[in-house]
C-alpha cells in the first residue's frame, strides 16, 4: 500500500505542497473538510485555505521547516468548505529527496478549535470572578482539611492585616486571630455545620496584631468529595465591621493555571490485523529507556488502573474492524503521566481483506485539564455568589441597559425581567437614595472612581430592602470605558438591626436623662439632713425630725424607682414584693445551701463571713434570695475546677453589704459599662461558654433596686475574677416583751457565779472571735480567746474550760478533731459548742458524731447562747434551783 493509500484513512487533514507553496496532493480528510476544490490541472497555493491575519506566522514556520529541514509547528485558522474558520494546530514537515534536498512540505492539520474556544472562555470566567471579588471587596478562601491549611485571597490577607503575597496560611493560624471568648463558641458551630456537609454563614470577632479588633460575616459550602471525609471547605469572607471604612485593595490575581495550548506530540503505531503492533512511530518519548527493541506493546506503557478498560476497548475495536476511538493514559519517559486520545483507522487490501491498523494518539492532558478548571471555576464562582447572596449586575455604557447574573441567590431583586434600561432599573431605587446611586454609577462610569461601598434601598412588590454595593469599570482592549460591573449583597437584616438599635439608644439616652433628673431632687434634702446630723449640736431641728425628712425622702425614691421601672414590670410581669423581717445571715445561708451541690460538684471552696451580731431587713425572702441565688450561681459557674468563692457580709449603721467575690474568668473591660444595660442589643455575657446569668444581671439589679439597694460589679479583667457587692438598707430587729424587771434575768445567775465560768472561744476570724469574746465578757464570763488549734490546746491545758465555742472550719486542725483532743473520751466537762457556717443536716450528724453537746450556726443567736451558757452555772446546776 502507498503511503498516500495511508494517508487517506487519516482523520486528520493531510497534504503536500511544493517549495513554492503550490498543493500537490491532498488526503480524503482534507478535501472533504476545505471542499474539494482540488480539480484537475488546479493550481492552489496552501494560503487560500488560512485566514488572512494567520498567514504571516504560518509562513515563518513554512520557511522555517525548509530552511532548517525541521519539522514546525503552528496555531492557524483554516476555511471549512461551508466558509467558517476554525482553529487548527498545523504541523509542517520538510520532503527531502534522494539527494536529501528539501523539495517541499508535507502538512498535518488537528482540529483544536474547541479547545481554543475553552481557553477562551475559561479567561472570561477567570475575569469575571476577579471582577466580581474585587467589585464587592470580598475575600475568598479554600480550607485543604488534608494538610491542615487555607489558600487564601489577597482581600482576605488584608482583612487579617497578613502581607499580600502570603496566599497560604495553616488553619491554625486563622483560628488563633479568633478571641478566647470565641473561640470555643466557633469551633462548636464550625464543627456541626461541617460534619452536616451544609453551606454555613458565622459572624465572629478577630483581633489583629496591631490590637484592633473587626468583626467578620463568612459564608461557605463543605465538599465532602467522594466519601465521608471532609477534603475541603471554600467560601468568601467580608469585613461587617461599621466603622471599618479603611481602603481595601483589589484582590491580588490567582496565579493562572498553566497555559491550556500545548504543543501536543501525535504518536502513531501501525498494528497487524490481530491488533499486534509491528511498529511504532514517533514513541521516542514514551518509549523505555532501552529503546524500543525489546519490542514492548503500547498496553504496556499504559498506566494500571486503565489498562484493562484499554485492552478491551482495543480488542473490540479490532473484532468489529470499524475504525474506532479511546482514551488511556501513558507513561511519558520523564515519568509523569499523560492523557492521550487515540483513534484507530482499519487498512484493507483492494479485496476488502483487513491487513492492518493505522493508529493515532494525540496528548490531550491539557485539554482535560484545562476542561476540568474551567468547570470547577464556574462552580467556585456560582458557590461563591449564592454563599455570600450576592450578584453581580453589568451597565453596558454604549446602550446604557442594566442586565445581571441569574444567581438564585436574591429572588426579591431579581424578581421580574434580567435586562432593564438604566432608568428602569434606576427607578426602583427608593426615591430617597436615587440621586445618590446616579451620581455613583455615572462617576465610575466616567472616572472609573468608586470611593466606598453604597447603601441604598430597593423598593420590591411593595416591600423595601437594603442593598450594599461596589463597582469597577471595565475597559476594551483598546482601552475605552465599556461597562461597569457592579456587586449587590442584601444587608436588609443588618441594617434593620442597625436602625433600631439607633433608636434603642437614643430612648435609653432619654430614660437616663430622665432618671438622672428625677433622682436629683430627693437627694438635695437627704444630703442637707446628712449635713445636719453631723452637726446636731449646731442645727435647730431634732435628730427625729432629720430622721423623719430622710425617712420620707427614701419613701419618695422608693416610689420612684417603683415608677421608673414600670416598663421592666410589663416586660417580665408584675414584681410584688412581699417584705417581712428577715435576717440577713438566714438569706446567706440559704442561698449558699442552693448553690452547695454545684460548687462541691466542681471542687470549688465556699467561705462565708458574716457579722457577729444578728443583721435585720426587711425583704421578700423569696426575691432576696433569688437576687443571691443568680449571683452566687454565676460565681460558681465561671470559676474553674477547684476555684474559691468567698460571700462576705458587713453592716453599718444604714446598710448591710453582702461582697460575693471569686477568682474566676473575669469580666472583659469592655463589657463592664454594659453588664445591667437594659436596652443593648446582642448578647453580653461574661463567658460565651456558659451562657447567661440566669434570669439576667438586668432582673437582678431591678430586684435589688426594689428593696432599695444597689448592686456594683468590679473586674480587674479576663481571668482575674470578679467581685458583686449587693447594698441593702437594715431594718430594726422585731419587737419582743422586754423582760420585767421583777423577774429574774435570762442567766438564772449572779454575776459573781458567771464570773467563776472558764469560757474558751477558738476562730480563726480574729473579729468574729473578739467580738463575741467581749460578748461573753459583758456578761460576766472568764474569757479565753485562741485563733488556732495549737493555741486553743494550750489555754484548755494551762487551766479548766467549762464551756469551749469552737469554730469547725480552722485552718491548722478542724473543729471536730480539736473537741477531741480537748475533752477525752468519758468526761462530761468541758460543755462544746460548734459554731459553724455549716448548717445541713450531714453537717449537724458530724458535730454530733464529734462529742458536741451544741451545734449553732453562724450568726449565733446571742440571746440563745447566753441561755446555753447560764446552764452551767452552780445555781443552775443546784437541784433546788428554780
Amino acid at each position: 500500500m502507498s503511503n498516500n493509500d495511508i494517508a487517506d484513512q487519516v482523520p486528520a487533514l493531510v497534504w503536500t505542497a511544493d517549495a513554492r507553496g503550490i498543493v500537490t496532493y491532498t488526503n480524503i480528510a482534507c478535501r472533504n473538510y476545505l471542499g474539494n476544490p482540488f480539480a484537475p490541472n488546479t493550481t492552489l497555493h496552501w494560503d487560500q485555505f488560512v485566514l488572512e491575519c494567520d498567514v504571516k506566522k504560518v509562513l515563518d514556520a513554512w520557511r522555517s521547516a525548509l530552511t532548517a529541514g525541521e519539522s514546525a509547528k503552528v496555531n492557524a485558522r483554516l476555511q471549512r468548505f461551508d466558509g467558517k474558520y476554525r482553529w487548527h494546530k498545523l504541523r509542517l514537515q520538510p520532503i527531502f529527496d534522494d539527494a536529501r534536498v528539501v523539495t517541499g512540505a508535507c502538512g498535518i492539520a488537528m482540529d483544536i478549535d474547541d479547545f481554543v474556544k475553552a481557553g477562551e472562555a475559561y479567561e472570561i470566567g477567570e475575569r469575571r470572578l476577579r471582577f466580581a471579588l474585587d467589585a464587592a471587596r470580598v475575600g475568598a478562601w479554600e480550607w485543604d482539611m488534608g494538610s491542615r491549611t487555607a489558600r487564601i485571597s489577597a482581600q482576605l490577607a488584608h482583612i487579617y492585616g497578613l502581607e499580600q503575597q502570603q496566599a497560604e496560611v495553616p488553619l491554625q493560624w486563622l483560628f488563633d486571630r479568633i478571641p478566647e471568648s470565641h473561640r470555643a463558641w466557633f469551633a462548636r458551630e464550625l464543627t456541626g455545620r461541617l460534619h452536616e456537609c451544609v453551606p454555613f454563614e458565622l459572624d465572629f470577632p478577630i483581633e489583629l496584631e496591631d490590637g484592633r479588633r473587626l468583626w467578620l460575616r463568612t459564608r461557605g459550602e463543605t465538599d465532602c468529595g467522594s466519601g465521608s471525609e471532609i477534603e475541603r471547605v471554600f467560601g468568601v469572607t467580608f469585613d461587617i465591621t461599621e466603622q471599618h471604612d479603611a481602603q481595601t485593595e483589589r484582590e491580588r490575581s490567582e496565579q493562572r493555571y498553566r497555559a491550556l495550548v500545548e504543543a501536543s506530540s501525535e504518536l502513531t503505531w501501525i498494528a497487524d490485523a490481530a491488533g499486534r503492533n509491528h511498529q511504532l512511530g514517533n514513541w521516542h518519548s514514551f518509549a523505555p529507556q532501552e529503546g524500543l527493541s525489546t519490542g514492548c506493546e503500547w498496553l504496556d506503557l499504559v498506566h494500571p488502573d486503565d489498562q484493562d478498560s484499554a485492552r478491551d476497548k482495543w480488542l473490540g475495536i479490532v473484532k468489529a474492524e470499524r475504525p474506532g476511538s479511546m482514551t488511556f493514559r501513558l507513561r511519558r519517559r520523564d515519568g509523569s503521566w499523560r492523557t492521550m486520545s487515540a483513534r484507530a483507522a482499519p487498512l484493507r487490501d483492494d479485496d476488502g481483506t483487513l491487513r492492518e491498523w493505522f493508529c493515532m494518539a494525540t496528548d490531550v492532558t491539557d485539554e482535560r485539564a484545562a476542561a476540568a478548571a474551567l468547570e470547577e471555576r464556574n462552580l467556585r464562582l456560582q458557590v461563591a455568589m449564592r454563599a455570600a447572596k450576592m450578584i453581580i449586575g453589568y451597565l453596558s455604557l454604549d446602550s446604557w441597559t442594566v442586565c445581571w447574573d441569574t444567581v438564585d441567590a436574591m429572588p426579591r431583586v431579581l424578581a421580574g425581567p434580567i435586562a432593564l434600561s438604566y432608568d428602569a432599573a434606576l427607578h426602583r431605587v427608593h426615591a430617597e437614595d436615587r440621586a445618590a446611586v446616579d451620581a455613583a454609577m455615572r462617576r465610575v462610569a466616567l472616572t472609573g472612581e468608586f470611593d466606598e461601598p453604597l447603601e441604598f434601598r430597593i423598593a420590591m412588590n411593595g416591600q423595601e430592602c437594603w442593598l450594599q454595593s461596589q463597582a469597577v469599570l471595565q475597559r476594551d482592549a483598546d482601552g475605552r470605558p465599556w461597562r461597569v460591573i457592579a456587586s449587590a449583597v442584601d444587608i436588609t437584616q443588618r441594617k434593620t438591626l442597625e436602625l433600631a438599635l439607633r433608636e434603642t439608644d437614643r430612648r435609653k439616652d432619654e430614660f437616663l436623662a430622665m432618671l438622672a433628673h428625677e433622682l436629683r431632687n430627693p437627694l438635695a434634702p437627704m444630703r442637707n439632713a446628712i449635713a445636719l446630723l453631723r452637726r446636731q449640736k449646731d442645727a435647730g431641728m431634732k435628730p427625729g425630725e432629720l430622721v423623719g425628712m430622710l425617712g420620707r425622702q427614701v419613701d419618695h425614691m422608693a416610689q420612684l424607682v417603683d415608677d421608673l421601672l414600670e416598663v421592666s414590670r410589663i416586660t417580665h410581669g408584675r414584681i410584688v414584693l412581699r417584705r417581712e423581717p428577715l435576717l440577713l445571715g438566714t438569706a446567706v445561708y440559704g442561698a449558699l445551701e442552693t448553690v452547695s451541690s454545684m460548687a462541691a460538684s466542681r471542687g470549688q471552696h465556699l467561705t462565708v463571713r458574716l457579722p457577729p451580731t444578728p443583721v435585720w431587713l426587711h425583704a421578700d425572702p423569696l426575691r432576696l434570695s433569688q437576687i443571691l441565688v443568680n449571683v452566687l450561681n454565676n460565681a460558681c459557674k465561671y470559676t474553674d475546677h477547684g476555684g474559691s468563692v468567698c460571700v462576705t457580709a458587713l453592716a453599718d449603721e444604714r446598710f448591710a453589704t453582702v461582697t460575693i467575690e471569686d477568682n474566676g474568668s473575669g469580666i472583659s473591660p469592655d463589657l463592664l459599662p454594659h453588664i445591667f444595660d437594659l436596652f443593648a442589643q446582642g448578647e453580653r455575657t461574661l463567658d460565651r461558654a456558659h451562657g447567661g446569668l440566669g434570669i439576667g444581671l438586668s432582673l437582678v439589679k431591678k430586684l435589688v433596686e426594689l428593696h432599695g439597694g444597689t448592686i456594683e460589679i468590679a473586674s480587674p479583667g479576663p481571668g482575674r475574677g470578679a467581685t458583686v457587692s449587693i447594698r441593702l438598707p437594715l431594718s430594726h430587729a422585731p419587737e419582743t416583751a422586754a423582760p420585767s424587771h421583777d423577774e429574774p434575768s435570762a442567766s438564772g445567775a449572779s454575776h459573781a457565779e458567771r464570773a467563776s465560768l472558764h469560757v474558751l472561744i477558738v476562730d480563726d476570724n480574729k473579729d468574729a472571735a473578739d467580738s463575741l469574746a467581749l460578748l461573753c465578757e459583758s456578761e460576766g464570763y472568764h474569757v479565753d480567746v485562741a485563733y488556732g488549734a495549737q493555741d486553743a490546746l494550750a489555754k484548755a491545758e494551762a487551766e479548766p474550760v467549762d464551756a469551749a465555742l469552737l469554730d469547725i472550719g480552722l485552718p491548722d486542725t478542724d473543729g471536730y478533731e480539736l473537741a477531741r483532743l480537748i475533752r477525752q473520751k468519758g468526761e462530761t466537762r468541758p460543755v462544746l459548742i460548734a459554731v459553724t457556717g455549716y448548717g445541713q443536716a450531714d453537717d449537724h450528724l458530724r458535730v454530733q458524731a464529734a462529742g458536741f453537746d451544741h451545734h449553732l450556726v453562724k450568726p449565733v443567736d446571742i440571746e440563745y447562747l447566753m441561755s446555753l451558757l447560764a446552764e452551767l452555772s452552780p445555781a443552775a446546776a443546784s437541784p433546788h434551783a428554780e
